[in-house]
């Protein structure tokens, strides 16, 4: 069908040089010019003799001027290449009233996509995802149309030709799918690896390729508001930056089923930060890599920092050349996942937009540039995981991989069975992050760079103990910078940017600190509505970790930042926690604003954390039945006694006094009681031969273990025993399990020394195999199940600590009326005195409980004394408050009982009593008093509690309103319940004793 539409542009009035030279002729060339223009209704004059040329605006007669105000005089050339992209500008600028070249007016269809998700929504019901798709394949038609690459009968305004002049929208829907659409996947052409291209809507157009029936009405509505300016469409050749990034998350956000969410977005303002943090590695001829790589945006948006696009991308004589390679992957099996891929090429083609309206002729090679850059791994599970052909190969990584455990397992039965992948994947990471790490690190040249995204998991977890040591081994930690929770759209879970270089030699040990930065708000609100907001810290923290960058050694001097700490590389060890939120005090947290003292949290973010403490425990439950599934049947365990000098050899260090700690300074650490942390360094070793590995224990405290591999030297104190093991087949990891198994069978604690006579007749059993050799498979087997079940009783306590300490509000307001504590409860009422002891209580014995200041509401740790003792204090059904201790926390304690002299009695007076309800007043001290900052070095007494004042609900005449004061109680009441519900299911998993074989 040819194309119903025409447009004259303008019209070129060309003279011989002998007629235009004077004025007059010049005049009455114009006038004649403009006389055809009005006819053709042209919008542009161009009147030459080849020598000289005259720009006209058709539309008022004046000349044309640039952007300064200056007449151009451009001379018309039809071989001048740049001459088009002069005539467009002028096109898009005249009108009546205005004959000056404008700057390009950029377009943000933001308000377009979100009016055409509704309409798409509504008429589908289809999933946010498959909209965000129709409305891609919709926008890069009308884009490509207005950029000139789809002219006559592909047009938008041809096809709304056909349209207007049938007014049926069903055979402008067929005309659009049989034709139009057709030849765009012929300009650009599917990959012949994965078979992806810029377009592949679903909602108009089945997978037949065929127009669906019944969906033209609600096509031509969308393409009417692409076309109209009052909804945000209108011309999209000049489209905003932010769009092009925004477009995505536009319509992510308002999908239902957020968990799918991460496979495409990491937040623009993260992106941006990283790229901006990997500035000056973003250069020509370096290789760029996303292994994980969604919509493309780690590979799009740093091209942009610092550079223009023409750095990397240029046409020569009809050819584009890149001057970078670029390496974006992703994995997917079904239609659903190969979108991200789809969605990657319209992005980049949306990046590179101004290149493609230039050069039109050559759609092509631009689809050659988006099907080399984005690939779909479709033939494996592994999907990236399966390319090790990069390894050494790639300058920089910046990416936010997958991070899930469960089905980790399968990536590494399916690694387990090829011997390059083998070779390849040693470290034996939990999860997908710890597979995605190793290729990272070991895919990178030495001294290429990578900007991870990573989990706290890897940071913390006892099982990727190897995973850090793997990193400390290969590459130089450049700087952390920690997010805030909901940074991403898809989990609450604490993350991290995580900043390494590869070393140039493995041998090279790393003297550098470390950049560190705690990041509370990102410069946008951390909903699904990301609405702009003023602070940004990571805006921050990336201008100072580009400052500490050209400054290492010297940078700490200079920080006035306290956001920031440059730790010494000596507080990364493999054992520790790499978290480093942990080196500020709560204090100083509370200072930043990053933990809010006293913060009531509202009911959703409680369900919140109940529902991420959910997800983490269905997480490792997946894993840990992957896990169970991977056993081998041994049925030859035995007991082996760690006397047994063919396996073990035990001894005991030397006694340092502290006084001797003073005089010396070394690099050799020196371990005690504490296994774990070395007390000191010295310079020289009691030890003489480390060939061997060894496992200390700590000989006074906690019968403790620490595992130090051969050929490290270490001093021991006759505080710390040490295991020599004399076969390498019995692996240290695996000596320290068996050691905590039978910890309690042996008894070993603060009452009973795991002296050196003691631990020689401790038993362990060792798993032989069939040829009645020690089995060191079935060691590893046990040591990661061990490992995944240490990490998760970890979290657990991590997650009891939250609520613990979460002080959750009902959510609602009321009118209130303030009272301080001194006007509620009698402070004159006395506790007892500090010779109210446990031995005093001991000597009399009775059935009165004393409490002391424990958490525990049922607790009576102080135990049970006699009633009416002369000279003690007793009380009846009142509140109590810890002054020491567990500070925070009011009792309601009824009968009759008495208190140690750490807790105080909070008793109503007379004149309130009938008008306040304790229950009420119990939560609402809890809570106002979290707010003041108590603790062991700033005790709750009454002089410090008698001022604070409490919010008490007074009904319309002003009076206190009992029944609103219940209710309120009430509702505390059923939170705590449900507190107290979680933590008792979290402690009966934390309290599993486990037969790991």
């Amino acid at each position: 069908m040819k194309s119903r539409i025409k447009t004259t542009i303008g019209i070129v009035e060309h003279k011989d040089i002998s007629k235009f030279k004077t004025q007059k002729q010049k005049n009455s060339a114009i006038q004649q010019g403009l006389e055809v223009a009005e006819v053709l209704e042209a919008k542009i004059l161009i009147v030459t003799d080849t020598k000289e040329t005259i720009w006209i605006n058709a539309l008022n007669g004046e000349e044309i001027t640039d952007e300064k105000g200056r007449i151009v005089k451009e001379n018309f050339d039809k071989n001048n290449a740049d001459l088009a992209i002069l005539i467009e500008k002028i096109y898009d600028s005249l009108d009546k009233e205005n004959s000056q070249i404008r700057e390009p007016r950029l377009k943000d269809p933001t308000r377009l996509a979100k009016s055409i998700w509704q309409d798409l929504w509504m008429a589908a019901g289809a999933t946010p995802e498959n909209c965000l798709y129709s409305f891609v394949e919709l926008f890069i038609f009308k884009y490509l149309s207005d950029l000139g690459i789809l002219k006559n009968h592909l047009s938008y305004a041809n096809l709304m030709q056909i349209y207007n002049e049938s007014s049926d929208a069903e055979e402008t829907l067929s005309y659009y799918a049989g034709t139009i659409r057709k030849e765009i996947k012929k300009l650009f052409k599917p990959s012949k690896k994965d078979n992806t291209t810029i377009i592949n809507g679903t909602i108009f157009v089945s997978k037949d390729e065929e127009a669906v029936k019944g969906y033209g009405t609600v096509f031509i509505k969308i393409l009417k508001k692409f076309g109209d300016e009052k909804e945000g469409g209108g011309e999209l050749k000049n489209i905003d930056r932010d769009f092009k990034s925004k477009l995505f998350e536009t319509f992510l956000k308002e999908s239902i089923s957020k968990k799918n969410w991460g496979q495409y977005f990491t937040p623009l303002r993260v992106v941006r930060a990283i790229a901006k943090m990997a500035q000056n590695e973003i250069k020509p001829n370096i290789t760029l890599c996303d292994p994980a790589c969604g919509v493309g945006k780690f590979l799009l948006e740093p091209l942009l920092v610092d550079n223009d696009l023409d750095d990397f991308f240029v046409v020569k004589n009809g050819k584009l050349e890149s001057k970078i390679k670029l390496i974006g992957i992703d994995k997917g099996f079904d239609k659903e996942e190969q979108k991200t891929i789809i969605l990657a090429k319209a992005n980049m083609l949306i990046y590179l937009s101004d290149l493609i309206r230039k050069n039109g002729g050559i759609t092509e090679q631009f689809s050659e540039l988006f099907n080399e850059t984005f690939e779909l791994k479709t033939k494996n599970i592994l999907g990236t995981l399966r390319d090790v052909q990069y390894e050494n190969k790639i300058d920089l990584i910046l990416t936010n991989p997958p991070y899930v455990t469960t089905g980790s397992s399968n990536l590494k039965d399916e690694i387990s069975k090829v011997d390059e992948l083998k070779k390849f994947y040693t470290v034996n990471g939990i999860g997908v992050e710890g597979l995605f790490m190793e290729w990272i690190i070991r895919s990178l040249k030495p001294d290429g760079k990578a900007f991870v995204v990573v989990p706290d998991g890897i940071f913390n977890r006892q099982g990727d103990k190897n995973l850090r040591q793997f990193i400390l081994d290969e590459c130089i930690i450049d700087g952390i910078i920690s997010l805030p929770l909901k940074t991403f759209f898809t989990t609450p879970k604490k993350t991290y940017i995580f900043a390494i270089t590869k070393k140039m030699n493995k041998t090279e040990r790393q003297t550098t600190p470390v950049f560190t930065y705690l990041v509370s708000e990102i410069g946008e609100s951390r909903d699904t509505y990301r609405f702009e907001i003023e602070q940004d810290d990571l805006k921050n923290a990336v201008d100072y970790y580009n400052l500490f960058k050209g400054n290492k050694l010297g940078f700490a001097k200079i920080n006035n930042d306290k956001r920031c700490k440059i730790q010494p590389i000596e507080e990364f060890k493999p054992e520790n926690y790499w978290s480093i939120d942990r080196w500020w005090t709560k204090e100083e947290q509370i200072e930043l604003g990053i933990v809010e003292e006293g913060k009531i949290f509202k009911i959703e973010e409680f369900a919140e954390l109940v529902s991420d403490i959910s997800e983490t425990m269905k997480d490792y439950s997946g894993l840990l039945r992957e896990v169970s599934q991977k056993k081998k049947i041994v049925n030859n365990f035995r007991e082996i006694a760690l006397s047994n000098e063919r396996y073990f050899s035990l001894f005991i260090g030397k006694r340092l006094l502290k006084k001797d700690l003073i005089k010396i300074s070394g690099n050799i650490p020196i371990y005690s009681a504490n296994v774990k942390t070395p007390i000191s360094y010295h310079t020289e070793s009691n030890i003489s031969d480390f060939a061997n590995n060894f496992v200390l224990w700590g000989i006074d405290g906690d019968f403790e273990f620490n595992f130090i591999p051969k050929n490290t030297p270490f001093v021991s104190t006759d505080h710390c025993g040490a295991i020599r093991i004399l076969e390498d087949s019995i692996l240290p990891e695996y000596l320290m399990i068996q050691l905590d198994k039978v910890k309690h069978k042996y008894g070993f604690d603060r009452g009973l020394r795991s002296s050196l006579k003691n631990m020689k007749t401790v038993s362990i059993e060792i798993p032989f195999d069939e040829k009645d050799n020690i089995d060191i498979e079935k060691q590893r087997e046990i040591i990661e199940k061990y490992e995944y079940i240490a990490s998760l009783k970890s979290k657990i306590t991590e997650y009891q600590k939250q609520i613990e300490d979460l002080n959750v509000g009902v959510g609602e307001e009321y009118p209130t009326k303030l009272k301080t504590i001194n006007e509620i409860f009698d402070l004159k009422v006395k506790t007892n005195t500090s010779k109210f002891t446990k031995a005093f209580i001991e000597e009399n014995k009775g059935d009165i409980p004393v409490y002391s200041a424990s958490k525990d509401f049922e607790s009576v740790d102080y135990g049970y004394v006699k009633d009416n003792l002369q000279g003690i204090k007793y009380f009846e059904n009142c509140l109590t408050w810890n002054i020491d201790g567990s500070i925070g926390k009011a009792h309601f304690r009824e009968g009759r009982f008495s208190l140690s002299e750490k807790v105080i009695p909070l008793i109503l007076k007379e004149e309130v009593k009938d008008y306040l309800d304790i229950f009420f007043l119990k939560y609402a001290i809890e809570s106002e008093f979290s707010k003041h900052s108590f603790g062991y070095t700033n005790k709750a007494g009454k002089s410090k509690i008698q001022h604070i004042k409490i919010s008490i609900p007074i009904n319309s005449k002003g009076e206190f309103d009992l029944e609103k004061q219940k209710e309120i109680a009430e509702k505390h009441r059923k939170m705590e319940n449900i507190k107290r519900s979680i933590s008792e299911e979290l402690e009966k998993i934390s309290g599993v004793e486990m037969d790991y074989e």
